[in-house]
């Protein structure tokens, strides 16, 4: 795989990974996605915004599906796209705002050639219109998720990026960026998600630069245990700076196993091994040898013999 962006896409778009994370984004409204229910659909037949005669201006998004999303009462449909990115963008709320105008332009046009064809629009404002007062368009959502090993800072609104003053705002239209970014997640937040491919992503991504903590979630979360996507792999790999080769020739094995393959990858990375750099600063530290043995055994879940294997096997000098 070359990079995030074409690994991001294939990722994104399996339906395991996509109804994962529109449950996520929802989680605080009381919906979720009912399962089965995604249908692809055909970003260039729903989003291009009209620009001149016979030319238009395309926008695409990385994934676009229609689901079905229920409450426990309420079940309806809702298209939603999914915007990958691997860097921050300041203007992905007005993007996520042509999208939606874009839909919204796609579903009057649709509703106009219904009714001329049945005959319903009667008054001259409703043949000028082309959609009557009890139309009503499926909601849109728009989400943007980002894999890249930085804060996200981009204004949350599109109201953000105008040059006036709060109290003009509401008269104003709105758009959210609605953006998932698995650096700026708590771990909180990281902790309920499902265990699956999208929270082992998103704790990859989180910890890619707290090595002794990422190595300790590989070895203990759940989310880490077969089976194991390619694509999963593919993002993990590139955000860690792992081997994805290596990675990827154990995924049918158990998950014991592939965590031996990554555990004696960090090992052998020299002064970045995390072992090796967990002996060397507690020796430095001056806690005694004992000590380190039961911290090794109970931070990296390690039994006795091997702990002692690590310090006695001349990783580190004392």
């Amino acid at each position: 795989m070359r990079n995030m962006d074409e690994a991001a896409k294939l990722f994104t778009a399996l339906p395991e990974v996509f109804t994962d994370l529109v449950d996520f984004a929802l989680r605080k409204t009381g919906f979720k996605v009912v399962r089965g229910s995604l249908k692809e659909r055909k970003v260039e037949a729903i989003a291009q915004l009209r620009k001149q005669k016979r030319r238009y201006r395309k926008v695409c998004n990385d994934v676009v599906t229609e689901m079905k999303i229920t409450d426990g009462d309420v079940t309806l449909n809702m298209l939603v796209a999914l915007e990958n990115q691997s860097r921050m963008s300041s203007i992905m709320a007005g993007r996520n705002l042509l999208t939606t105008a874009a839909w919204w332009d796609s579903w009057r046009r649709e509703m106009k050639r219904l009714h001329r064809a049945r005959n319903e629009l009667k008054t001259p404002q409703e043949v000028l219109d082309g959609v009557l007062p009890t139309d009503r368009m499926a909601p849109p959502l728009v989400l943007v998720v980002h894999f890249g090993q930085e804060a996200w800072t981009g204004l949350p609104m599109f109201t953000d990026t105008l040059d006036c003053p709060p109290s003009l705002k509401p008269m104003l239209a709105e758009c959210p960026a609605n953006v998932i970014s698995f650096y700026n997640l708590s771990p909180k937040e990281i902790d309920e998600m499902p265990p699956g491919a999208l929270r082992a992503v998103a704790i990859s991504i989180h910890y890619a630069r707290q090595p002794e903590k990422l190595f300790h979630k590989w070895k203990t979360d759940p989310s880490f245990k077969p089976p194991l996507f390619d694509e999963m792999l593919d993002v993990i790999a590139i955000a860690t700076g792992l081997d994805n080769n290596m990675m990827k020739q154990h995924k049918e094995e158990d998950m014991k196993k592939t965590i031996s393959v990554v555990e004696q990858y960090l090992i052998s990375k020299g002064e970045a091994g995390v072992l090796q750099q967990y002996i060397q600063n507690r020796r430095k530290r001056r806690i005694p040898e004992i000590q380190i043995l039961k911290d090794l055994q109970s931070d990296f879940n390690l039994d006795e013999a091997k702990a002692r294997q690590y310090m006695e096997a001349g990783l580190v000098k004392a």
